[in-house]
């Protein structure tokens, strides 16, 4: 390096290292935002959330089921690869994760809510030492209610949240929030809502089921059990929304919301009768599409729709970069921070996906710019679809000897 280089750096100021405030809404689908067109939902908080930061509007699931899915965030490695392949499977505990690294490096780490990375217990004691460099501990295994739920903190007799929960661990968070410390903070916050059951508290049953306008995909047959659902469904995030809004008030009361990282995410989707299915764990975009926004108000440029396909595997590596450290060793995602930082589109990549493995109906998914292939358990093509042309996926080419060249080349990268 030049002496004039080695001058310019040396009078650059020193980077804050920000605090990261990483949220999870467990079964979230991505269309279920009134910024990515969808006409039912209000949410001002997502909203002023993806103004001022970067709304991924194309960021894909690794696994559209809990468990491998949060390995893939936590680890920067698809679940296929740290062997977590199945829902109620334990991380193995010699797989670095980005809490770690970043508790390593000086960061006071929390953890509030559900994990399910910890095998079958329900609602299960997590030991210290299985908490993958969590300091602060406010969380159980694995529970799917919304009022009442046990979790623990250093001990294994179960407190239980009052009220509705997504209400207690949006308080439990906020005083971890006005800690005093001269550490940044990393504070994982992991909502069970709006999973089943579709019970949302009554300041938030607001949604009506015959008002609602159901996605053109989903079949007539499933048409009054989509509404029912989606009520519910619709008022859990309403309810995660307004807390949502606690949480970036008293980020401003703080004054520490320009040197946070405020990510908002989820597992997977769910498909509510679109192509006459209920649940999640299929290639369908209503399973496997996840929100992904992500504001940083000190280095990210605000208001800004990224539609480059993404992966869940890509949240740790960019993290631990935006922090000033470097991606953990064998890390699969990509890095991402560089494009956030200077306003680009990342490289395009494809992106992987699979499911229901062990299973008959195990498939195989890889996202390629605008196009998707699926294969089932045979690896043989099942489903090949433009999603620019066919959003609603409802034009299955893959049978068309004029889509051969693009289902071979498909093939190739899943392969």
């Amino acid at each position: 390096m030049s002496r004039r280089r080695l001058l310019a750096s040396a009078l650059q100021p020193t980077p804050v290292r920000p605090n990261v405030l990483f949220i999870i809404a467990d079964t979230w689908r991505g269309q279920a935002l009134p910024f990515a067109g969808d006409p039912n939902l209000g949410a001002p908080n997502l909203t002023r959330l993806a103004r001022e930061g970067v709304h991924f509007s194309r960021a894909y699931t690794s696994y559209a089921v809990c468990c491998p899915a949060r390995a893939a965030i936590i680890t920067g490695k698809h679940p296929w690869t740290v062997g977590v392949r199945r829902n109620h499977t334990l991380l193995p505990l010699d797989q670095p994760t980005m809490s770690q690294s970043l508790r390593d490096a000086g960061y006071r780490t929390g953890y509030i809510g559900k994990w399910h990375l910890d095998g079958r217990e329900n609602p299960g004691f997590v030991p210290p030492g299985r908490r993958r460099g969590f300091d602060y501990w406010a969380a159980y295994n694995v529970a799917h209610q919304h009022f009442g739920t046990p979790y623990f903190r250093d001990s294994p007799e179960p407190l239980h949240a009052k009220g509705f929960e997504a209400d207690f661990q949006t308080d439990l968070a906020i005083e971890f929030l006005r800690q005093k410390s001269a550490q940044p903070f990393f504070l994982f916050l992991s909502w069970v809502p709006p999973h089943a059951p579709f019970t949302p508290p009554s300041s938030h049953d607001r949604y009506r089921a015959g008002d609602l306008r159901l996605r053109p995909n989903v079949s007539p047959d499933a048409d009054a059990q989509a509404r029912r659902e989606l009520a519910g469904y619709y008022g859990l995030c309403s309810a995660v929304d307004s807390n949502l809004g606690r949480l970036l008030s008293a980020l401003d009361q703080l004054g520490t919301a320009r040197d946070t990282i405020a990510v908002f995410t989820s597992d997977h989707g769910v498909m509510f009768g679109s192509h006459g299915l209920e649940g999640f764990d299929v290639p369908y975009e209503e399973s496997v599409r996840i929100p992904l926004l992500i504001r940083y108000p000190r280095r990210i440029r605000p208001n800004r729709i990224e539609g480059t396909p993404v992966s869940n595997a890509d949240l740790a590596p960019t993290l631990l970069r935006l922090c000033g450290l470097e991606p953990l060793r064998g890390m699969e995602g990509a890095d991402l921070s560089e494009a956030l930082i200077r306003n680009r589109r990342p490289a395009a990549k494809p992106v992987f996906a699979e499911g229901a493995v062990g299973g008959q109906g195990h498939w195989r998914m890889v996202v390629h710019g605008g196009a998707k292939l699926v294969v089932d358990q045979k690896g043989q093509p099942a489903h090949l679809f433009d999603l620019e042309k066919d959003p609603y996926e409802m034009d299955n080419r893959v049978g068309l000897e004029s889509e051969r060249g693009r289902r071979d080349r498909l093939l190739s990268l899943l392969a």
